[in-house]
């Protein structure tokens, strides 16, 4: 039975492990969006900084809207989720987020734009506080 767990125990951590990998990816693909965005809508250099805003303001709002709902409710609503639970949550928000995103730029819409980085980065939020 050790072994089984321990095996199991491995293969999580190695999803774990990958999908941090993702998570950092695309944290520090903002660096490169940014001059892809100023070009393809034509921004100014504060339009180009609420791209950043957009996406590290999406884990301040997220965070707080999450107290305020778990504080309202009287419980803590992740630990209710779990982990698993709450990364798979994360992860379907984070590929609306994404299908969004390619809908937004095929549009050519910079506010639709901002709309998705903020849903995908929503999804990261829970994903990271789920892990």
């Amino acid at each position: 039975m050790n072994s089984v767990q321990s095996k199991s125990n491995q293969s999580a951590l190695f999803t774990l492990i990958t999908v941090f990998f993702f998570w950092g990816f695309i944290g520090a693909s903002n660096g490169v969006f940014i001059p892809f965005c100023k070009a393809k809508f034509g921004l100014d250099q504060f339009q180009s900084q609420l791209i950043d805003f957009a996406f590290y303001g999406a884990y301040y709002i997220g965070a707080l809207f999450l107290f305020v709902m778990s504080s309202s409710l009287n419980k803590d609503i992740l630990n209710d989720w779990g982990f698993k639970k709450g990364i798979i949550n994360g992860l379907i928000i984070s590929t609306f987020g994404a299908v969004f995103m390619i809908f937004a730029v095929s549009q050519g819409s910079y506010p639709l734009m901002l709309g998705a980085l903020f849903i995908g980065a929503i999804g990261f939020l829970l994903q990271l506080s789920s892990a």
